[in-house]
């Protein structure tokens, strides 16, 4: 489960860049309730609560938007033009974060009782934080875990 939200975070850096090169708004919220909606629905045929499954998803699509944010401010004052390299949201992109939604709502799926169960939360919280992705945006990968994490 960490590894698919970490791996989802880091790929904010390559929407951030395709969407950079199209000049698209970071916030697409007709998508963004797309991508919701085909989770629950999955989420469901795994047996997982619609509320839960919503609320994941929603903490994953912001800690994407605020890396993002974060790139797009940091490309701004340095003046950054096109990037050659940049992926194809659409051909390359989404059926990556299409893979890494299957693998986190698994997960959650096969994890639930443990994610759950109030005496774990604390192994949890443990397992939990060592994201790649924090080197990156420590903010978003708090954002990223929220859902699956006590109350602070």
């Amino acid at each position: 489960m960490r590894q698919a939200i970490d791996q989802r975070l880091l790929l904010a850096q390559h929407v951030a860049r395709a969407k950079w090169n199209a000049k698209a708004a970071i916030e697409d919220l007709p998508r963004e309730e797309q991508v919701i909606a085909a989770a629950v629905r999955q989420g469901t045929t795994l047996g997982l609560p619609e509320a839960w499954v919503r609320t994941v998803f929603r903490a994953q699509i912001e800690a994407s938007k605020t890396v993002q944010r974060a790139l797009y401010r940091r490309w701004e004052a340095e003046g950054i033009g096109r990037f050659d390299d940049a992926p194809d949201l659409a051909k390359t992109i989404r059926p990556q974060l299409d893979r890494l939604t299957t693998e986190l709502l698994r997960s959650m799926a096969d994890n639930e009782a443990v994610l759950h169960d109030a005496s774990r939360k604390a192994d949890v919280a443990v397992a939990m934080h060592a994201l790649q992705a924090r080197a990156l945006d420590p903010a978003a990968a708090d954002q990223a875990l929220a859902p699956f994490l006590p109350p602070k």
